[in-house]
């Protein structure tokens, strides 16, 4: 039953959806359920004291089938930011033969990673959202109720925007190493 209705929700909201012809829309997603674990994520209300994510912005929730496109954007995001890096780590190990290095420090994965996600409708009427990752090694549980903003700590931590309208991502910030 759960399969059917998905299924029905899907074939709707195709219908209503412009194609544009992006890398993004073009990967195939055989994903049909969001597995990460609730242990590993919240879905956290917009405050207007986060005036530094978002402006003039309006508070909204996210469904299961959002969940999903939002990972595949997000396995998009992570491997273009680390064909860059490759590139850095040659460059700089040409350029650089006796301090050669193995990686850059700003790679990223999604496993092992907590989520925050915040969503909102902006002002152009598009469903966007703010993602913030970070290590999974916090004590509290104070990162499912306040944001975890952290200087430093490298590609431990890391943020991002989903436009999940204009199926892209956007503002991508790797934290640097103090």
């Amino acid at each position: 039953m759960k399969a059917l209705i998905f299924i029905i929700l899907i074939s709707i909201s195709s219908c209503n959806e412009t194609k544009k012809t992006t890398e993004i829309e073009s990967t195939e997603n055989t994903q049909t359920e969001f597995k990460l674990v609730e242990s590993d994520f919240v879905i956290l209300p917009f405050n207007n004291d986060w005036h530094w994510i978002f402006k003039d912005v309006q508070p909204t929730k996210l469904t299961q089938s959002e969940l999903i496109e939002i990972e595949s954007i997000l396995k998009i995001a992570v491997k273009e930011n680390n064909e860059r890096q490759k590139v850095n780590l040659k460059k700089h190990n040409e350029e650089y033969p006796k301090n050669k290095w193995s990686e850059t420090g700003f790679e990223l994965k999604l496993n092992g990673k907590k989520r925050q996600y915040v969503p909102v409708i902006n002002q152009n009427g598009e469903k966007e959202i703010w993602i913030n990752f970070f290590c999974n090694n916090w004590e509290s549980d104070s990162w499912k109720t306040d944001l975890m903003i952290v200087h430093d700590g490298g590609n431990c931590y890391f943020n991002l925007k989903v436009n999940l309208t204009n199926k892209a991502y956007s503002e991508l910030m790797i934290n640097g190493y103090a």
